[in-house]
């Protein structure tokens, strides 16, 4: 069995890569960043992609052309048979629909089956383009609050069924599992969602594009796998772009096996330009989710779990009063610093501006999300420790009473003034 180097750093500065380029994430924060920071916030990995992915892409470069393209066999077989072996699940070809990525998708069915100012259903705090979809749509957001109890996160399902009972609320969008805070849903949950959806005619769009990881002890049910009728009625999201590190090659899959929903999806993926595939992506899949692709992804999860144990101790030890919110799933930890009651503005000055580690604020995932950031372990750990390190000196050395604020406009550009 070969032994994959998830030690190994990787150079993406020079790749055009988003997530380490100084300019780019000082463009998306709208502010100056230091050229010696370490990026822990967009939700990719900084591990080298799988061998398999890698040849094959190679292999397909080789043949020196690159017209349209469109999926064939081994696209949906290897799709049907990762659900099947991964979730005991049996996927027919033509409930598959090729789409750019899964916020496309979420972006899709939105215009598809709502109208404007019907309202979404989201839990938060959650993936911010959820709301920003929603409210980009002319939707209106309707939070239904995870509930924090004994340092895990849980469902409101007695909320829940009230607002799917509102004639007005449409569409549920469920993450599952969920960014940021890590849940994997257990199947009981994951059929009383869908229970109250069925009940109240919402239809309830299910984000499973992080269902491959999941740590020792969970396990993650595709939603539309429990009941014949949950396949009938609602829609699955799902992509190797999480898994694989693949999020540049665009390529994620709808599951819709009622026809009806899925030559209307269609029909809007059309009309918004977005049924273009992409060569690369269709190889990539393909690929992805063989024997190879499982061994790889099998190697990387337990490297993930390491780093999870390692930064719930170092947390433990050297950070009193922070809480990690240990993740069932994921590579994305939540961590809770209310307790040291800094407040977001200067949690945010500290950790961007003084550790120099670029970290998604809880506030950027809605209610619920005040004073935590999220931080991803998808990394070699020696990355890890230099950032957490670098957080833990600058959050208990003293208090300050001057720092850096922000405040946003309406398009969500992030403006900063200083505060003294």
């Amino acid at each position: 069995m070969i032994k994959y180097d998830f030690d190994r750093k990787v150079d993406r500065v020079s790749t055009n890569d988003m997530k380490w380029h100084s300019k780019a994430v000082s463009s998306y924060l709208n502010c100056d960043i230091p050229e010696d920071m370490i990026p822990m916030w967009l939700a990719d990995t900084d591990f080298a992609c799988a061998p398999v992915i890698v040849n094959a892409l190679r292999d397909r470069v080789e043949k020196e052309i690159f017209g349209y393209c469109a999926p064939m066999t081994p696209f949906y077989s290897a799709v049907c048979g990762w659900q099947k072996r991964r979730f005991d699940w049996d996927v027919k070809p033509e409930w598959i629909t090729f789409v750019p990525s899964v916020v496309a998708s979420i972006n899709i069915a939105i215009r598809s089956f709502t109208n404007e100012g019907d309202g979404v259903i989201i839990q938060q705090p959650v993936y911010d383009p959820f709301a920003t979809i929603v409210k980009n749509d002319n939707r209106k957001v309707v939070n239904n609050g995870l509930v924090h109890i004994n340092n895990e996160f849980k469902m409101n399902l007695e909320e829940l069924e009230a607002l799917a009972a509102k004639p007005e609320n449409k569409l549920m969008v469920l993450c599952s599992p969920h960014n940021p805070v890590g849940r994997v849903w257990t199947k009981e949950e994951l059929t009383a969602v869908a229970e109250i959806c069925l009940k109240h005619d919402v239809l309830l769009v299910t984000d499973e594009i992080h269902a491959d990881i999941v740590y020792e002890g969970y396990k993650h049910y595709p939603l539309l796998s429990l009941d014949k009728r949950y396949e009938e009625n609602f829609i699955l999201l799902t992509a190797p772009s999480k898994t694989f590190n693949v999020a540049g090659l665009k390529a994620s899959m709808s599951i819709i096996p009622n026809k009806e929903l899925r030559e209307k999806f269609e029909h809007t993926q059309k009309a918004m330009s977005l049924d273009v595939r992409n060569t690369f992506g269709l190889e990539c899949v393909s690929a992805a989710y063989t024997d190879e692709g499982e061994e790889w992804m099998k190697q990387e999860i337990a490297y993930m779990q390491k780093n999870v144990d390692f930064l719930e101790k170092f947390v433990e030890e050297q950070m009193p009063g922070t809480k990690m919110i240990r993740p069932q799933g994921t590579f994305l930890c939540w961590l809770d610093l209310s307790e040291l009651h800094l407040g977001d503005q200067e949690l945010f000055q500290r950790v961007v501006f003084e550790a120099n580690v670029i970290c998604v604020p809880g506030t950027w995932f809605g209610p619920g999300g005040e004073e935590h950031i999220r931080i991803n372990v998808g990394c070699p750990q020696s990355m890890l420790k230099e950032a957490i390190e670098r957080i833990q000196k600058v959050l208990y050395n003293g208090n300050r009473t001057d720092y850096w604020c922000w405040n946003y406009d309406n398009d969500r550009n992030c403006n900063w003034f200083y505060r003294s």
